[in-house]
């Protein structure tokens, strides 16, 4: 039987930097270790990538990250317990592969599943969208490009540009993947990690292409993904996408469903559809959780107490008790509790990662 992924304890060190990218000499303290409570706030937890999370399931978020920085790569696991839509940038001139870890339902990059049994491809410095379910954990693999072709053609005698395929989400070997992604969160463990005594820059060298191998190990099993994206399913999306285009443009624009139909020059019942499709939820249900976000991340990362009713009211909601309901139910507490600080801690310490656990 194939081993599946354990996760447990990964979340185990205690980390107290924030590391600012790939460097070439690295502290005692390599793994770094974050929790959060606030979506946002854990996307900029990620060190180096650029990120915009938006909540779309109800109740308390919970999010946690393990990173090691190595010389030329970033090796990381992420867990986040709600429906989230994320907008992401990895650092530049780099190549970022996403390994599934949970089972049940799939994530989404772009129009694309991504399977268990698969990895999601996308260059650094680009913008990609990432769609995720509830209580989700996903292996990530930042390298720089220079360096993964220089080991691939070196080392493993193998085209790596090749290995890319162009290939958004690349199908893999389920056994190979499943050895590999456990090796990597041993990795996250740190029990691979330079002993005391052992030289710092030999010992990160080794690791760093230790995790290179196993990275050309499973994508020499790579195939094209078996799922095909139907035109009607890009077109709905694209429709859905102007909508959030819309609301953002105008946050204090209360767009009606006739308003919609008639900018996206689509029926009703087509709107209906599109969302229905693309994000399972109505376009009036969809258009609020989109504000809620926002007024959110406005709340958090500069806002004051006094401050509530002014963000919320710029971002149309003229009912502030209808909105102070809706804000409690999406997201498990009221706006007054939203202030940077007063519920979320960035770095986690080993007496919060045992709660966690």
């Amino acid at each position: 039987m194939t081993q599946r992924f354990n996760i447990k304890d990964v979340l185990s060190s205690n980390g107290d930097q924030y590391l600012a990218g790939p460097v070439t000499s690295l502290m005692a303290e390599d793994l770094r270790v974050a929790v959060s409570s606030d979506a946002d706030d854990h996307a900029r937890n990620l060190s180096r990538w650029h990120q915009e999370y938006d909540q779309f399931s109800a109740g308390v978020f919970n999010g946690k990250i393990a990173e090691l920085w190595l010389p030329d790569l970033q090796l990381f696991i992420e867990s986040t317990s709600q429906v989230l839509h994320q907008t992401c940038v990895a650092w530049p001139d780099a190549l970022w592969f996403g390994i599934p870890v949970s089972h049940g339902e799939n994530a989404l990059i772009g129009a694309a599943t991504i399977p268990y049994d698969s990895v999601a491809i996308r260059p650094g410095g680009t913008e990609f969208e990432l769609w995720t379910p509830s209580d989700y954990d996903i292996l990530g693999i930042v390298v720089r490009e220079e360096a993964f072709v220089r080991y691939a053609t070196e080392v493993e005698h193998v085209d790596g540009y090749s290995l890319l395929r162009q290939y958004k989400v690349a199908g893999v070997d389920p056994t190979v993947k499943n050895s590999v992604g456990n090796k990597l969160l041993e990795i996250l463990r740190r029990s691979d990690l330079p002993r005391p005594g052992e030289s710092r820059s030999d010992g990160h060298k080794l690791l760093q292409d230790q995790i290179l191998g196993l990275l050309v190990r499973l994508l020499l099993t790579s195939k094209a993904p078996d799922t095909k994206v139907t035109a009607t399913y890009i077109n709905r999306r694209r429709i859905v996408q102007k909508v959030r285009e819309y609301v953002l443009d105008n946050p204090d624009e209360n767009f009606s469903i006739p308003d919609l139909c008639r900018m996206l020059h689509v029926s009703r019942r087509t709107l209906q559809y599109c969302f229905q499709e693309v994000v399972g939820m109505s376009p009036v249900a969809y258009l609020r959780v989109v504000r809620l976000n926002e007024v959110r991340r406005r709340l958090f990362f500069g806002g004051r107490y006094g401050q509530v009713t002014e963000v919320a009211m710029s971002w149309g909601f003229k009912h502030l008790s209808q909105f102070s309901i809706y804000y409690q139910n999406l997201f498990g507490v009221l706006p007054s509790e939203t202030v940077r600080g007063e519920f979320c801690e960035a770095v986690a310490n080993e007496s919060e990662i045992a709660k966690l656990r």
